[in-house]
């Protein structure tokens, strides 16, 4: 009876381990995500890094150029003279501006002589309270000193035309300064020394690599599923070699209609110029599961 007994219980026990077994398999089964949602949950697009901005540079005048200071594949800087067209006129136009508004002997010359007749109007100002000059002479000596203080103006505006002329003669001779406008790469020259530049021609051609834009066109039902700010991992082609991250900057509001897409723009990083643009792509976004958000990761 007792071997009886005991042949019960151990029965009992592992019948319990069994459903308990059971429960834990249903348990992870309901709480794992199925296919469709892990499908929905990422998901790959081809994509391509394109530059951010891309310039043909020229001048805002036509000139005769004078030396050409880039060249393709160099670095260039924002600000940075890339070109110059032939400047003699401007640079001597701009020293003899710079002369005249730096000339201020009349304007040292006027006040001091209105500075004497102001002493002196003041002198026999008193002296004829006290009948000791005549008012003949009082009249005299305040329109002398009307007359000083008008000459010191005119002075004052001269000197002020002057450093107005200077500041023009400055703007003409930017002109003929030709700069990058951002931190980029020459990819194209077109003219050299001596080449003339009129207004439908450039002389080289700058592309910002800093940051990259990612372009992807995704298909018609993704749309609302990704937003502004949304982060994506980006996998480029070799050189590379390395996963990426992107931040969607654009979605656009309207959609292509003969191919059902619509196109999103994402924001790349590269302040080291380590990514290429012009390289293709696969972008993996990661968008919403049960209601939730997911970032790229």
């Amino acid at each position: 009876m007792a071997n009886c007994a005991k042949l019960r219980s151990l029965h009992s026990y592992r019948h319990a381990l069994a459903i308990s077994a059971l429960a834990a398999l249903a348990f992870a089964i309901a709480s794992k995500p199925t296919v469709a949602q892990e499908r929905q949950a990422a998901f790959d697009a081809d994509c391509l890094i394109e530059p951010s901005a891309r310039v043909e540079l020229g001048a805002s005048v036509s000139g005769l150029v004078k030396d050409v200071l880039a060249d393709r594949g160099d670095a260039v800087t924002a600000g940075q003279i890339v070109a110059e067209l032939d400047s003699g006129v401007e640079r001597a136009s701009l020293e003899v501006a710079r002369a005249r508004a730096e000339n201020d002997h009349e304007v040292l010359s006027k006040r001091s002589r209105m500075e004497y007749l102001t002493k002196k109007s003041n002198r026999i100002t008193k002296l004829a309270e006290v009948k000791a000059a005549t008012e003949a002479s009082r009249d005299e000596s305040d329109s002398d000193l009307k007359q000083a203080e008008q000459e010191l103006r005119e002075a004052e505006l001269s000197v002020r035309m002057a450093q107005l002329e200077l500041r023009r003669s400055e703007a003409l001779l930017e002109q003929r300064m030709i700069r990058s406008p951002y931190d980029g790469v020459v990819i194209e020259r077109t003219l050299s020394p001596g080449a003339y530049l009129h207004d439908q021609a450039h002389v080289l051609t700058i592309m910002q690599t800093d940051p990259l834009f990612v372009e992807v066109y995704l298909p018609l039902e993704r749309l609302g599923k990704i937003q502004v700010g949304d982060l994506a991992e980006v996998y480029p082609e070799v050189p590379v070699g390395r996963s990426l991250t992107a931040k969607v900057s654009v979605v656009d509001p309207f959609i292509d209609a003969p191919s059902a897409t619509f196109g999103v723009r994402l924001t790349l990083d590269n302040p080291d110029g380590s990514v290429p643009a012009g390289l293709r792509c696969t972008i993996r976004f990661r968008t919403l599961v049960a209601g939730q958000r997911h970032d790229a990761g």
